[in-house]
């Protein structure tokens, strides 16, 4: 795994096309030389979740919740304009995670093309896995690069509002952003073929129900409750609810777990920027990136619920008082990228917009609610109506997934489902659809096709 090709897996260059070197450099390997078997491959493969794993660290999240209204504004950094909603094509930040997201992108086309061009001997059972958890893979980096830097499914009635480029080939030249539908479109084909492809069982990598849950929560996001219904429940009855109420602590043995990016120890940690960004040193020196109020007090409403206890406040009672959370505070975490009790809650919200199986719903958000309180606590009543099993549903998510990401789009995916014209969904006091809620693209995509994302104008 730690071989150096020149295929442009270091460093891609979007706005240029970049030709093989003529003469073969020192120190190095080319392309002919370094990819030859299907151990070759797989390493390549290997890789690809490595550099995956490397922006779900806490990156990807933590951009989401800065858009949101999860945390308070930071105190300086490239990271200001993301939270005032202000990002311009010169911020460093989001460029580099922008490039980030689609250094992965690149390493699968290239085994796809590898494995199409039959010009290496691989077995069929794992040139299928391959392709599989490389279309796994892709679906998953364009799903969170266009939730990021693009309005949201459902913006335009017909989802003809631009989304991102899509990237299915290493070639480097040019392209223009195709349509947010487009996207998902593209996003549910890659995942359908992986799903068709996958094993059942694949170790720490991703396997059927991986894919499956993962095309759930694009369907959810698309508020599309009939396939996302379909989809949970093929999935859940495969897993049982854990205990453990930090998921981070038990990521990999839970038996909640879908799919998590693995860490072995604090020299190779998935969550390190999780850690680096929340977790509280002491109490006079708390984590770089504080709660919001909205956030604390949501997470510390009921001193019976056991989750109000990851959160911590410093200076109480004065002017400086500031919020923390404590899911962080370790060397070392992997990070569940899917789980259980998130197609519970999707699954319930989904069939109370569907008006059907009712119970079901209830059940499972009774379900998360035990956990936090106790058998037979809060929950919600048995004829439980479907609004307020959707109300339930979604205060739990608040609950259950701070600091991981979902926020700020569960709250754009209900403001194109009930909210149209924005006024009323509001995301930190700005409508759902304001331009600032979509982050600008690097200046590198500047071309003469590539239209950019307006700037700013969320009051």
């Amino acid at each position: 795994m730690k071989k150096i090709f020149i295929i442009a897996l270091a460093i891609i260059s979007f706005s240029s096309c970049r030709k093989w070197l003529d003469v073969k450099p020192e120190g190095v390997q080319l392309e002919e030389d370094a990819v030859k078997t299907q151990a070759d491959l797989q390493a390549i493969l290997n890789s690809t979740y490595d550099a995956l794993a490397n922006q779900y660290n806490g990156q990807v999240q933590l951009f989401n919740e800065l858009l949101g209204d999860n945390l308070e504004k930071p105190q300086s950094g490239f990271v200001v304009p993301i939270y005032l909603r202000t990002t311009n094509f010169f911020n460093a930040d989001v460029g580099g995670l922008y490039t980030e997201m689609y250094r992965p992108v690149f390493r699968v086309n290239f085994l796809l093309e590898k494995l199409n061009e039959k010009s290496i001997v691989v077995d069929p059972v794992n040139e299928q896995r391959i392709i599989a958890e490389s279309k796994f893979l892709r679906a998953l980096a364009h799903f969170d690069i266009v939730r990021l830097w693009a309005q949201p499914y459902g913006y335009t009635p017909d989802n003809t509002h631009p989304g991102i480029v899509i990237k299915k080939s290493t070639n480097t030249e040019p392209l223009p952003r195709s349509s947010v539908g487009g996207v998902y479109d593209f996003i549910i084909s890659d995942l359908n073929d992986a799903i068709a492809n996958l094993p059942e069982s694949n170790g720490n990598y991703a396997n059927k129900n991986a894919a499956r849950a993962l095309l759930a929560k694009v369907y959810f996001q698309m508020n599309n409750y009939t396939k996302t219904k379909e989809l949970c429940d093929l999935v859940i009855p495969a897993y049982s609810m854990d205990t453990t109420l930090n998921r981070f602590e038990n990521a990999l043995t839970s038996t909640e777990n879908i799919f998590s990016f693995r860490s072995t120890g604090p020299q190779d940690n998935r969550a390190s920027r999780f850690i680096g960004n929340f977790r509280i040193v002491n109490p006079a020196n708390p984590a770089p990136y504080r709660l919001s109020r909205s956030m604390y007090l949501a997470g510390t409403a009921d001193a019976a619920d056991r989750r109000s206890n990851f959160y911590a406040v410093f200076n109480a009672g004065t002017s400086t008082e500031t919020y923390g959370i404590k899911k962080f505070d370790f060397d070392f975490l992997s990070v569940p990228m899917i789980y259980l009790t998130q197609l519970k809650l999707m699954r319930a919200e989904a069939n109370a917009q569907l008006g059907s199986d009712l119970n079901i719903a209830v059940d499972d958000v009774n379900a998360i609610i035990s956990r936090a309180y106790g058998s037979n606590v809060n929950n919600l009543p048995a004829n439980a109506s479907a609004s307020q099993i959707i109300a339930e549903a979604r205060k739990q998510r608040r609950l259950e997934f701070p600091i991981e990401g979902e926020r700020t789009q569960d709250l754009k995916r209900i403001g194109a489902k009930e909210d149209p014209t924005g006024s009323n969904i509001k995301i930190r006091d700005s409508r759902w659809n304001c331009p600032g809620l979509a982050l600008q693209f690097p200046v590198n995509e500047r071309t003469s096709i590539f239209v950019f994302n307006e700037e700013g104008n969320c009051e």
